[in-house]
């Protein structure tokens, strides 16, 4: 498969390190939704862009229902199933660094396709907007992902 964008591509955004076994079926149901995934790495350019065109790593992108089961993902309604979120890592700065830098140019309307980001320890959970309007903001938790604050 081709580069969805110049930096992510849709095997890193299909890919599990920790169930390999599961990546084929991944890939072969992460078809039906294409056009979300290159949504999703259009806004993952402008996230890179804004953190200084730093590489960022993909730690899980789309995941069938095997594989969000896999991952013991506790959302009900997982962004991850229809290709609409992405748990991310910038190798050039902290999570905390990388969180409030995206706050910053969301509110200075660099980021219109975010739908919302996920201080999710130490990693971001960011979603695409697929529509007007569904932005939710930026979320961190205190108590190990239970509950949610929404701090911008």
């Amino acid at each position: 498969m081709a580069n969805f964008s110049p930096y992510f591509t849709f095997d890193s955004m299909t890919d599990s390190l920790n169930n390999t076994h599961l990546v084929p079926q991944n890939r072969v149901d992460a078809m039906k939704y294409i056009n979300a995934g290159k949504r999703l790495s259009k806004l993952l350019e402008s996230i890179r862009h804004i953190l200084g065109d730093h590489p960022i790593n993909v730690n899980s992108g789309f995941r069938n229902h095997a594989l969000n089961t896999a991952v013991k993902s506790k959302a009900k309604n997982s962004k991850h199933t229809v290709f609409e979120a992405c748990d991310i890592n910038p190798r050039a700065m902290g999570i905390k660094e990388a969180f409030s830098a995206l706050i910053t140019a969301q509110k200075g309307g660099l980021l219109p396709d975010l739908r919302k980001v996920l201080q999710e320890g130490s990693w971001l959970h960011v979603e695409v907007s697929m529509s007007p309007g569904d932005y939710r903001g930026f979320f961190v938790s205190k108590d190990g992902n239970l509950t949610w604050e929404k701090v911008a």
